[in-house]
């Protein structure tokens, strides 16, 4: 099962699909996405075996407490993509050169003999650049960085550091690599990205927006749950019909015929394709 949100106009759709069929399974409307927003969602559906999540810690917390049981499984492309905010597109550094590259490498992993590898390179990384991420920079030494005021030191390769930290707690928790566990994979391939969910219903809810443009926000609400209605297991829009409106077999009755005209009889098509003459100016 994979979960994730749409923000609007100050409010938060938290959504949660089968991760094989993506399928809508529930939605939850929020302030913000927090543990209490996930723990609402995840209490209307039954307990999965694995849920890919994009790393909010709310998601995650609400998942250990509402589903014990179930393991977690980080997108990797998301992971790709905090390893980028840390490093940029293009580290000017070596260290973060080589772990951008295993960072990059993590969606070619396919194989559990692939993932212990890529695990023995962020391990073998560590060892090379351990002392480089642990030099200190101190206050009295950098006097005008704006950190000076607020701390009497930093790491001096923070934003390093960090992205090293996250990928090796994540490996360690086996949040990498979840997806290609024996118990999990037992009955079906497991998702390792939220990809279907972003665009199969992320995508499809902005641009139902965009395309409705200037709705009032109830309305926007109301676009948005029917989008995530139609995109649920069994959609039967047809049963909102009420029987009022329902066609009762009666033949539509129609104005009489006097010669003037009516609505939607005030263009004829084949007048574009004759020959007479019409005037193009009200002159």
């Amino acid at each position: 099962m994979a979960d994730g949100t749409y923000m609007n106009h100050g409010w938060c759709l938290v959504i949660a699909i089968d991760g094989e069929s993506g399928e809508v399974l529930g939605f939850q409307w929020c302030s913000r996405e927090s543990k209490a927003a996930y723990l609402a969602l995840f209490s209307t559906i039954p307990a999965p075996d694995v849920l890919i999540t994009d790393g909010l810690r709310g998601a995650e917390t609400a998942c250990l407490e509402a589903w014990p049981g179930t393991r977690i499984q980080r997108c990797l492309v998301h992971v790709q993509r905090n390893t980028r905010v840390n490093l940029t597109s293009r580290p000017r550094l070596q260290a973060g050169r080589e772990l951008k590259k295993l960072s990059d490498g993590l969606t070619s992993v396919h194989t559990a003999e692939q993932a212990v590898k890529w695990g023995e390179a962020l391990n073998a990384w560590h060892e090379r650049w351990k002392e480089f991420i642990a030099e200190r920079t101190w206050a009295k030494d950098d006097p005008a960085n704006p950190k000076a005021s607020r701390q009497a030191w930093w790491w001096t390769h923070g934003d390093l550091r960090r992205c090293y930290r996250r990928l090796e707690r994540l490996f360690r928790k086996g949040k990498l690599f979840a997806f290609l566990e024996p118990g999990l994979t037992a009955s079906g391939p497991v998702a390792r990205t939220t990809n279907r969910l972003e665009g199969g219903v992320n995508s499809v809810i902005k641009r139902t927006l965009l395309e409705h443009h200037g709705l009032p926000e109830e309305h926007m609400r109301r676009a948005c749950e029917w989008v995530c209605y139609m995109k649920s297991a069994d959609p039967r829009p047809e049963s909102f019909i009420t029987d009022a409106l329902r066609d009762d077999g009666k033949e539509t009755q129609r104005e009489p015929d006097d010669g003037s005209p009516s609505y939607g009889t005030g263009i004829e098509w084949n007048e574009f394709h004759m020959s007479t003459h019409h005037p193009d100016t009200t002159d």
